[in-house]
């Protein structure tokens, strides 16, 4: 491991310095909600990473299907290649990373799309934040991109669970639907992060600047 890659272990993930400014929002969540709304985006979007690679997808819980099924209909419909997917990346002079989801060629405009898959229950006024610190250590890198999208996998009606002989069963799975949100000019969000990022490097960052 190199002096850089060193450095690079400290740098704060785009998540980290966005939680610093939306602390209120998500403490406003109960935290059994956050624990679970994790476990399902960490799982939806492992299916989902794999369903765009063509790999084998083992047994997919019954409360998760209905998400990678709504995106698996929208991905058929509106993807026509997959070019980039899961990767971490640095910006080496502004010293923060982050893990995009993918990078897609769509089939009716053929332009290509930096995507960003959530699956909580409501919109965010982080997600077009975090896609534009996204965007930019895309720049940054090389990788290019035309439109910057959420693919909000969005449950319009819960699940229905029971429980015997102390384990969760789902009677009735969630009902689950895509929206594609385009956020058109991304530059007033990334100008939003930047300030987010000066705050984390005065009151928080621990590595020399």
């Amino acid at each position: 491991m190199n002096d850089l890659d060193q450095q690079r272990i400290l740098y704060p993930r785009v998540s980290d310095i966005i939680s610093k400014q939306n602390f209120a929002e998500l403490k406003a969540i109960p935290l059994d909600t956050l624990a679970n709304a994790c476990i399902r985006g960490t799982k939806v979007h492992e299916y989902c990473t794999a369903y765009v690679r063509n790999l084998w997808i083992p047994e997919v819980e019954e409360e998760y299907q209905p998400y990678l099924d709504a995106f698996a209909s929208w991905a058929d419909e509106n993807i026509e290649d997959v070019l980039h997917f899961s990767t971490r990346l640095y910006d080496d002079v502004k010293r923060f990373t982050g893990e995009f989801d993918m990078i897609v060629k769509l089939r009716e405009t053929r332009r290509l799309a930096l995507l960003d898959i959530k699956t909580s229950a409501v919109k965010s006024k982080s997600w077009p934040v975090q896609l534009a610190a996204y965007g930019n250590l895309c720049m940054v890198n090389g990788y290019k991109f035309d439109d910057i999208l959420n693919l909000h996998l969005k449950k319009t009606k819960a699940a229905v669970f029971d429980e015997k002989e102390g384990k969760k069963i789902v009677i009735s799975p969630p009902l689950v639907k895509t929206i594609a949100i385009d956020h058109g000019d991304i530059t007033p969000y990334w100008e939003i992060f930047s300030s987010a990022l000066k705050c984390y490097d005065y009151f928080d960052r621990k590595e020399a600047k």
